[in-house]
């Protein structure tokens, strides 16, 4: 399933070497598909979101963006399927094209943002060597656009960020449970745990993160933030290593569990 991007590493090693050596590591974000757009394209958000991203690249910090499908991919989903769609595949790549859609959109808005929607995870050296931000949408259908921004975070040796509606992760749904609260601090393996309760990978299906994203920030202990977007205040703390509101999953030495609450 991953081989593309061990490929990649394989191709790359002395790109990736540099990236991962940096003071600043680059900051993978997903981009939530309903931030981008939910009943229509919220073009204040996306602006502040740009201003956010470029104050922190003038303090040094390197990004990629993953746009992802929301509920516009849901909505065409939901239509393909009353008109007759069953075939999982091509439910998928409706939603990419989707999730395509959005990437082109969040370019708009960034001055120093790759002219192009990326689909080769190889330029991003090159595009971040220019100067110059990558932005992709999904790539494979199966793939939740979560699982590509983690898998792009692997081989660049980044960190991962999921900025959405929700605040973080919690011990519960939030959505239908009452008694949920925030975890604001978990290992990876207790990511897993959670989010394995509710985790669906059928097209369109609206979780905070996947469990093939989670394996993937397990395996390689990818330093995490689960976010809401619309505290972009909160954001910009967090990635400048500063108080925020939210969580963040860290790696654990000799297999010992960080202090959680839960």
């Amino acid at each position: 399933m991953f081989e593309m991007f061990e490929n990649y590493n394989q191709e790359d090693s002395s790109a990736s070497s540099v990236s991962t050596s940096a003071v600043k590591p680059v900051v993978v974000v997903s981009v939530g598909g309903s931030m981008i757009a939910r009943e229509k394209v919220d073009a204040a958000l996306i602006a502040k979101f740009a201003n956010s991203i470029n104050n922190l690249r003038r303090e040094g910090f390197e990004f990629v963006l993953v746009a992802g499908g929301g509920k516009v991919a849901r909505d065409y989903i939901a239509t393909a399927r009353t008109l007759g769609v069953e075939n999982n595949f091509v439910l998928d790549e409706i939603a990419i094209t989707v999730t395509r859609l959005n990437a082109l959109m969040l370019i708009q808005a960034f001055e120093g943002a790759f002219p192009e929607v990326l689909t080769d995870v190889k330029k991003i050296h090159e595009i971040l060597d220019a100067k110059k931000i990558p932005i992709f949408g999904g790539l494979i259908p199966g793939f939740t656009t979560d699982t590509v921004a983690a898998s792009i975070a692997e081989y660049i040796g980044g960190i991962f960020v999921n900025l959405s509606d929700q605040e973080g992760v919690f011990n519960a749904d939030p959505r239908y449970s009452k008694n949920a609260h925030l975890i604001p601090k978990m290992s990876h393996e207790k990511l897993m745990r959670i989010l394995a309760r509710t985790d669906s990978r059928n097209p369109g299906e609206n979780t905070i993160l996947d469990s093939f994203a989670c394996m993937i920030l397990n395996r390689s202990k990818i330093t995490t933030f689960v976010l809401k977007m619309q505290d972009l205040e909160n954001f910009e703390n967090a990635i400048k290593g500063s108080e925020f509101h939210g969580t963040i999953v860290e790696s654990t030495p000799e297999g010992t569990e960080p202090e959680e609450q839960d």
